[in-house]
């Protein structure tokens, strides 16, 4: 029988997920372990906090339903999810930064025309144009792009957490036209505090944290041949911009609307270049050549 200590538990238990071929799932599973373990003897971890900490994560648990991913507010909150997408940027600096889908992402956004509307006619809130260009990294037009856009009301509350709203208002997925183009009309987004009814909020309330997020726009932008991106789009203006509860500000996102006369009315335009990165094609099989 083997007798393992404090010392030697960490090695015993990465090596249970050691592999022949030593694999990705390999490396991530062990260097999960060595945190994890090593966190535990940094803060001297009691069973009380272990049990707290295990009751906490099961509170997250409960509350996420398929409206609300109190998982992903989680990751959000703790800047897992930013880190994550600023480990990618690093690798990648020509193409647009990602940044945090966000808890209240729903599939299936109706498709609308070039120039049309992501809201209610007479949704309330102030007028904005959304308008901008797909490329790759190599500022190659993107035609047929998807762009998939959402964002809360002026009331500072997206459609699925607002019995007043339509299910899917203030939503909606564009495709590109022949020269990589797309426009779409809404309204100005408002910054909002992340959900405080459920054990994220209490954490954020336990150590006085702001939880308002600066106001952005949500895009999913995917094409063929290319990594798709999620992302966020802020405005300069928000008071909120330097303290983003989740991190999700970056330089290369953050726009300072220019404001016009329309028909309806005062209309603010934003303006964004997307660029994907391409994916590495497949070398070809030569079925001529010896092996």
């Amino acid at each position: 029988m083997r007798d393992l200590t404090q010392e030697t538990i960490t090695d015993y238990i990465a090596a249970s997920f050691e592999t022949s071929n030593k694999n990705r799932q390999t490396q991530l599973m062990t260097g999960l372990v060595k945190c994890l373990h090593g966190f535990i003897r940094d803060v001297d971890l009691s069973h009380g906090e272990w049990a707290k900490l295990l009751n906490f994560f099961y509170q997250v648990g409960e509350k996420t339903t398929g409206a609300r991913d109190e998982f992903t507010l989680l990751s959000d909150v703790m800047g897992i999810t930013s880190l994550v997408d600023l480990l990618a940027a690093s690798k990648n600096p020509e193409v647009t930064s990602a940044s945090p889908l966000g808890p209240f992402y729903l599939e299936n956004a109706p498709v609308i025309p070039q120039g049309g509307m992501l809201c209610r006619d007479d949704e309330p809130g102030t007028p904005l144009v959304f308008k901008g260009v797909v490329t790759d990294e190599n500022d190659c037009v993107m035609s047929n792009a998807l762009l998939d856009i959402w964002h809360n009301a002026d009331s500072g509350l997206y459609s699925n957490e607002d019995e007043t709203q339509d299910d899917m208002n203030n939503r909606g997925r564009i495709y590109t036209d022949e020269q990589g183009k797309f426009v779409v009309k809404t309204i100005r987004p408002q910054p909002y505090s992340v959900p405080m009814d459920g054990p994220v909020g209490d954490l954020l309330k336990a150590f006085q944290r702001s939880p308002w997020r600066s106001a952005h726009l949500h895009v999913v932008v995917s094409a063929a041949g290319c990594e798709s991106v999620i992302t966020e789009l802020f405005f300069s203006d928000c008071e909120y911009i330097a303290i983003d509860a989740v991190g999700g500000v970056r330089a290369d996102l953050t726009h300072e609307p220019s404001c016009y006369n329309t028909e309806r009315g005062e209309t603010l335009f934003v303006e964004h270049h997307f660029r994907l990165r391409s994916l590495a094609k497949e070398p070809q099989n030569d079925e001529n050549s010896s092996v």
